[in-house]
């Protein structure tokens, strides 16, 4: 897969970030969260959660909700509006499976597994007859080292510009989240309202959807979610 095209279209991003956001609220019913969620044009939803106390000042977790037409091969979340150098979220389903794939990209090549987000698959991750869902705990989704060597946290308390990539053309080992995949059929971008999506229910809402007998929380990506 080569990745170019996806870090000309971020240009001018920053300009975007004082515009109204795109998000709007949502109370997932399968988790009984309260997620900011977007939606694009393709039937693809992007929904975050975040401890009230999210700022730029430390890190935080988020706990993140993809859901995406069977139809897809992989959709994929770039944390930091832009798919080199910040935390990718790729997700597909092979079968009645939801598989998640950490990566980063260092180049305009295929994304690399990325060690430095830790994802707690989630209740709410499941596959129907139109749409697969990926509900997880993310720790390090929110704040990565970037490109000049240092450490940037999202700003928990504003707006943030993330951006999203997906394929119709499935990836080549579905049950491999280490596989190789082809290059987008489309990306865009969105103004994320972050301070909405913070909550003093975080920690209950994570408690109450933690699937005791799922060990998917792991620093390398080697693990698919079970439904």
């Amino acid at each position: 897969m080569k990745w170019y095209t996806v870090a000309t279209s971020i240009v001018g991003l920053a300009s975007l970030v004082q515009a109204q956001a795109d998000s709007t609220p949502f109370v997932d019913a399968d988790t009984g969260i309260t997620f900011q969620s977007f939606s694009t044009s393709d039937g693809i939803t992007y929904r975050a959660a975040l401890p009230a106390t999210a700022s730029a000042d430390s890190p935080y977790d988020v706990i993140l909700q993809i859901v995406a037409p069977v139809e897809l091969g992989w959709a994929a979340w770039a944390w930091g509006g832009g798919m080199t150098y910040n935390p990718l979220t790729v997700v597909w389903h092979d079968g009645d499976t939801v598989v998640y794939s950490s990566r980063q990209a260092l180049g305009y090549y295929t994304p690399a597994p990325y060690e430095d987000a830790e994802y707690t698959v989630l209740k709410g991750t499941s596959v129907n007859e139109t749409h697969f869902k990926f509900t997880a705990l993310c720790t390090g989704c929110a704040s990565w080292t970037n490109s000049d060597g240092n450490p940037t946290t999202l700003n928990g308390a504003g707006d943030t510009s993330f951006a999203y990539a997906f394929s119709t053309t499935p990836v080549e080992e579905p049950a491999n989240n280490e596989t190789d995949f082809d290059i987008h059929d489309s990306v865009g971008h969105w103004i994320h309202d972050m301070a909405g999506s913070r909550s003093d229910q975080f920690t209950s809402w994570v408690a109450a959807n933690t699937v005791s007998a799922n060990s998917t929380s792991n620093r390398t990506p080697k693990l698919r979610a079970a439904l």
